[in-house]
């Protein structure tokens, strides 16, 4: 199975996807995506979070993750908080 095949296959379950976004920074897109997280998995909506930053990610340590992702053959496997 090709990798296109697995993001396919994995992304069957999800049902919606909200991008937060801004060509600025410093105007608050770390912090809406956090809460919006949190007001939504406080809901018992299953919630995950990608932080496209690639020069200053910081959605990791809103939620006390300051551990690397693992490269396990050619994937990359991000670092999980509460599941």
């Amino acid at each position: 199975m090709s990798v296109i095949d697995e993001i396919k296959e994995a992304a069957k379950g999800i049902k919606s996807i909200i991008a937060v976004g801004s060509g600025k920074g410093g105007v608050g897109k770390s912090t809406v995506t956090a809460n919006l997280a949190l007001a939504m998995a406080k809901r018992g909506i299953k919630t995950a979070v990608l932080d496209a930053d690639v020069y200053g990610p910081t959605i990791p340590s809103f939620f006390g993750i300051y551990s690397k992702p693992e490269a396990v053959k050619d994937k990359m496997i991000p670092p999980e908080k509460d599941g």
